[in-house]
């Protein structure tokens, strides 16, 4: 990687840091898409915007975050709009051919970075034994200016993913983050590195998150759904069977905000009706279920 950082140690912590990121990225990959996914890295290397833009003319999407615990910090996913939308199509189930469409892709784009940072911080902390919390997680459409990066050192990381055809995204990471992730720089080449007697700690909530738990949100139970021709609901009376798509016994839904989150038994306490959870929703099924 070169003199990129401020020492020899930093450097190659990084690199190693970096090679574990893709993998995380490749595993999240095959594990939303439900495919065989390879990811090529090219870096990391020192941030050069007129290089970006050169291979990213004109408006591109950028999941962007900045990290809440741990120190500071700030990372960024850059692609072209072709790499978005076949990308965003197949985060939905698609085949990959939808062109990028603003209001159907970014956010399972954001949401599945985010997935993918949350889960390469907790596999780093068993490294660093401190957890990185995430937050501020957000994607646009965007065309990008050397005022975008102003105020900040910054390293960049081409990672091309195999779908059906190479599609790049750029890794762009604030070196605070780093400093953060490793506060150990300032030992020399050679030295020992610091060894870490204390447990290892999980990515913890943000001091921010404070601000939103006592927010209410509305729950719903879905015991199942139908379709029905107009001419057979206005015949609906009371007394009239409705049948759902569901069989008796199977697991009902529970929505929060809309959202599917987990899935549960109909039982009963007290004489009123109550769901006991059996499952809560993995990412890559909550990804799934925007396409329905």
């Amino acid at each position: 990687m070169g003199n990129l950082l401020l020492n020899d140690v930093l450097d190659q912590k990084v690199e190693q840091a970096e090679e574990l990121f893709r993998t995380v990225l490749e595993e999240s990959l095959r594990g939303f898409l439900e495919r065989e996914v390879t990811v090529q890295a090219q870096g990391p290397q020192e941030f050069d915007f007129k290089e970006l833009k050169a291979a990213l003319p004109g408006e591109v999407v950028i999941a962007s975050m900045t990290v809440t615990e741990g120190g500071p910090g700030k990372v960024q996913f850059v692609m072209g709009r072709e790499t978005a939308g076949k990308l965003g199509d197949l985060l939905l189930l698609g085949n990959g051919s939808t062109p990028f469409s603003h209001e159907e892709h970014l956010e399972p784009i954001r949401d599945m970075f985010r997935e993918v940072m949350v889960g390469f911080s907790g596999r780093l902390a068993e490294d660093v034994g401190h957890g990185i919390g995430i937050d501020d997680v957000k994607a646009a459409l965007v065309d990008l200016t050397p005022a975008d990066f102003v105020g900040t050192v910054w390293m960049i990381n081409r990672l091309d993913i195999g779908l059906d055809t190479p599609e790049s995204v750029f890794q762009i990471i604030s070196l605070d983050f780093w400093q953060a992730c490793f506060p150990d720089n300032s030992v020399a080449a050679g030295d020992e590195p610091e060894t870490y007697d204390e447990p290892v700690k999980g990515p913890e909530i943000g001091k921010e998150m404070g601000l939103v738990l006592d927010i209410e949100l509305p729950i719903s139970i879905e015991l199942g759904r139908t379709t029905m021709l107009i001419r057979d609901i206005i015949r609906l009376a009371p007394g009239s069977i409705v049948e759902l798509d569901k069989l008796s016994g199977e697991p009902v839904d529970l929505f929060v905000n809309g959202r599917l989150f987990a899935r549960g038994e109909v039982v009963v306490v007290d004489e009123n009706f109550a769901v006991r959870l059996t499952e809560i929703i993995s990412p890559h099924e909550i990804v799934r279920s925007r396409r329905n």
